[in-house]
């Protein structure tokens, strides 16, 4: 993905996110990414640590065979220097399953 679709994706969850509650839930669909420049990186940390301020609680990362585990391991190390730490999952509908438990391994600190 091009830094420049990057950073407008980052900037529409902002968005979208400053109509929800303290204490939202997330899924991110890595499905097939593939590692960004260092550039392109930059937005994501940006929107990760925004989204720690606005109250994000819970955050579940959709994985395939083909999502690059340096993008998980990324996304991770990120989320971790702004406060929280997310679980993975092989689909939508199991990121959803485990959201719908009292516990999980995503809630930021």
């Amino acid at each position: 993905m091009e830094a420049e679709k990057i950073d407008e994706a980052a900037d529409a969850t902002i968005e979208e996110a400053q109509s929800l509650s303290d204490g939202f839930d997330i899924i991110t669909d890595l499905s097939g990414f593939k590692p960004p420049s260092p550039e392109a990186a930059k937005p994501i940390k940006r929107a990760q640590g925004q989204l720690k301020e606005m109250g994000v609680d819970r955050v579940v990362r959709v994985v395939d065979d083909e999502t690059n585990q340096v993008v998980l391991t990324a996304f991770e190390r990120r989320s971790r220097d702004v406060g929280y730490s997310g679980e993975t999952a092989d689909t939508v509908a199991e990121a959803e399953r485990l959201l719908e438990k009292d516990e999980a391994k995503g809630y930021a600190d």
